[in-house]
């Protein structure tokens, strides 16, 4: 095969590995798309109960709830592939966390895991959600682990790790609701329950919301990280596939000279060929 055949060859597996990459990143989008309205959705049940639960917990809560307690850091990588550093970053935010060595960690994404584990031998890693449908059963999963770490740790004070739509820095943020000092004026809710029974109800409801909004932004985000490297590299491959072009022309160009230096050597050989003996035979 030909320098130019070869050339052409890696330009046709380029293109083809340019198109697969191009149909990912449009999956991306859409998904991104589809998870924004769930995000929505779900962010207003979060604040629906975050305003039942400050309303309750200002007029009769003292302190806010296992503010003391011991941190489990919950991290929300990327189940797929294609999204840089992605992961890497969601590590050294908690290397910055306050006794992260010591405590108790859980990932949540396939492509998170072994990173996860190298540095945090101890680290319960989880299968993430690749697409939103998948949510719902990661969310179970997840409340499951929490469950048994609380069960063999006591009391808990979960600090979430995870990246948030349109922001390229990963975030550490308490699963803690802000509860607001009792203001002046108003007059406390009426409630059925004993105060701190209620509170326990709301606050479950309230991590369990929060939690369900959590994989949703990481999801979603995600997918906005994946769509931003796909690009990158797409436009890599073009550039990549211009230079095989112009490679390709010069290629081209060489086998052209070389066929018409072919031409006029035969046709220098065939005027030099002496005939004198055919008339003679004649």
């Amino acid at each position: 095969m030909s320098k130019r055949r070869e050339v052409e060859a890696r330009i046709e597996a380029v293109n083809e590995i340019h198109g697969i990459m191009e149909s990912m990143k449009n999956l991306a989008m859409i998904e991104a798309r589809k998870l924004a309205r769930y995000h929505e959705t779900q962010q207003r049940v979060v604040d629906s109960i975050s305003y039942a639960l400050n309303d309750v917990g200002r007029h009769y809560a003292a302190e806010t709830p296992m503010a003391d307690a011991p941190p489990v850091y919950l991290l929300f990588g990327s189940e797929r592939g294609f999204c840089g550093s992605y992961n890497q970053q969601l590590i050294e935010v908690l290397g910055q966390q306050p006794g992260h060595e010591e405590a108790a960690v859980i990932g949540v994404g396939t492509h998170l895991t072994s990173a996860l584990q190298s540095d945090y031998p101890q680290a319960v890693c989880l299968a993430g959600a690749a697409v939103a449908d998948e949510v719902a059963a990661v969310l179970a999963t997840v409340v499951t682990t929490l469950n048994q770490l609380r069960q063999e740790h006591g009391p808990l004070r979960l600090e979430v790790i995870h990246f948030q739509p349109d922001n390229n820095e990963p975030r550490c943020q308490s699963a803690l609701p802000p509860l607001n000092e009792a203001p002046d004026q108003g007059l406390a809710p009426l409630i059925n329950l004993p105060s701190q029974e209620l509170l326990g109800e709301l606050l479950e409801h309230y991590l369990f919301a929060l939690t369900h909004g959590w994989l949703f932004t990481a999801l979603m985000a995600e997918n906005q990280r994946r769509v931003q490297h796909l690009d990158q590299a797409g436009h890599h491959l073009e550039r990549h596939v211009d230079d095989l072009g112009k490679r390709r022309n010069v290629l081209r160009q060489e086998e052209i000279i070389e066929e018409i230096e072919v031409i006029l050597l035969s046709s220098e050989l065939v005027s030099s060929i002496d005939y004198s003996y055919a008339y003679d035979w004649q």
